[in-house]
């Protein structure tokens, strides 16, 4: 399992890709991974 400084590192990263990338299909699924992770953390759906 994972610790909250972990989790909140790894949503800087794809936050951060997903600011940086320039392909459409590549932003959907940084949106993707983004929400799966918040509903996993706080089980709410985004």
């Amino acid at each position: 399992m994972k610790t909250e400084n972990e989790v909140a590192e790894y949503r800087k990263e794809i936050e951060q890709r997903l600011v940086s990338t320039e392909s459409m299909d590549a932003m959907k699924y940084y949106q993707g991974v983004l929400r799966a992770l918040e509903w996993v953390v706080t089980g709410n759906d985004v």
